[in-house]
């Protein structure tokens, strides 16, 4: 048998390889940033100044993935997480420090994407949560079999947290029982997910629906008033007759804005099917992500202009957004995003008559790499 000669030009297998690091910064998703054969590896859990070594866990178009294994020199800024599951659960990725290098790295992430812009900016505001656990009025968890938690991506496994310290303390008993008692698992073959939550009427559990299937609401009550508060204080004395709130909801952003102005004519615009029936402009059931959005709401809603244009996108962003500003004139922008890459990428759009006046992190999510940003855009 003819032996086959080793290709010089092969590349050498990177996963499950064990490598030394020394971690040189953190990335936008809280990951410490090393340098392996002159290419970024990503490292959850890890901080600046840290060594120590790590398994390659996977190579993507020329960077790296990586799990730490063990720790020669910790960071002064490092802490013993209090959260039981911390070292495995993909959930949180700052409780390995102290909250206040928590906020300093999402500072450092959002000048870092806003520095796309390229034009003058205001100094951040930055809104600090008032708790750093204990906050989430909504979870989901991922089932396989009788197993329920967070699906680790890079083992393809459930990690189970039964000591999740992220959960409001009403929804402590329902969490519980989900670990004490698993017939669940009985009706439930194969994988799927359960979303735990608070309502208006008490503690709800669906399981396998899309999310937030019982109704979208922000999963800090406490930083959702102070993200309120902000959107109000953004018009300061300007007299405001119009509003047009986009991704509305039911009109969590805007309903402090109508009890300051009683007389402001709103419009909410959302997907929701479920409201489809109800009469009047006050709000208009519209995929807003479909091309032929803008034409559809000039067809209902015949008002040539608004005073304020308020957004509230998913995390995709919204692409379309030049082209409401353009065909509203708003004289003032109020976007918020829970991702500022596709906010920048939106504001990006707006043109040059475009002036950014003020720049909020607001702080809904401690304990993670995730934020809302408060943008204000007013026009020349």
């Amino acid at each position: 048998m003819k032996r086959r000669r080793p290709n010089p030009k092969a590349k050498p297998k990177m996963a499950n390889r064990a490598v030394e690091f020394v971690i040189e910064s953190m990335d936008a998703m809280g990951q410490g940033v090393a340098h392996i054969d002159g290419k970024p590896c990503f490292i959850p859990k890890t901080l600046p100044g840290e060594e120590g070594v790590a398994t390659i866990t996977r190579a993507s178009k020329g960077v790296l993935f990586a799990r730490l294994d063990t720790l020669a020199k910790t960071a002064d800024n490092r802490v013993e997480s209090v959260c039981p599951h911390f070292g495995s659960c993909p959930g949180c990725h700052f409780l390995h420090t102290d909250y206040q290098s928590e906020l300093s790295y999402k500072l450092a992430a959002l000048s870092g994407h806003l520095k796309r812009l390229d034009v003058a900016l205001p100094e951040i505001e930055l809104c600090a949560a008032e708790q750093r656990l204990g906050y989430r009025n909504r979870i989901q968890l991922h089932y396989r079999h009788k197993y329920i938690g967070m699906i680790d991506p890079v083992a393809d496994s459930v990690v189970e947290i039964p000591g999740c310290l992220a959960i409001e303390e009403q929804l402590q008993d329902s969490f519980d029982g989900l670990y004490q008692d698993r017939s669940w698992a009985a009706e439930r073959s194969g994988q799927g997910h359960c979303e735990l939550y608070q309502s208006s009427d008490g503690v709800k559990l669906q399981w396998d629906k899309p999310y937030a299937h019982g109704g979208f609401t922000q999963v800090n009550r406490a930083m959702n008033e102070v993200l309120r508060e902000a959107v109000l204080a953004q018009l300061g004395d300007m007299l405001v007759d119009s509003l047009l709130d986009l991704f509305s909801g039911e009109g969590n952003l805007s309903d402090l804005i109508v009890e300051q102005y009683p007389e402001v004519e709103r419009v909410m615009v959302d997907y929701a099917p479920d409201r489809v029936k109800e009469g009047g402009l006050s709000f208009l059931h519209l995929d807003l992500f479909a091309e032929t959005a803008l034409k559809t709401f000039k067809a209902r809603c015949k008002q040539p202009q608004f005073d304020v244009l308020l957004v509230d996108p998913p995390r995709k962003g919204f692409t379309l957004l030049h082209q409401w500003v353009k065909a509203f004139k708003p004289k003032k922008l109020i976007y918020v995003s829970c991702s500022a890459a596709t906010m920048v990428r939106d504001l990006q759009q707006l043109g040059e008559k475009a002036r950014i006046e003020q720049v909020s992190l607001i702080d809904l999510f401690p304990g993670t790499y995730h934020y809302e940003t408060l943008v204000t855009v007013t026009f020349k």
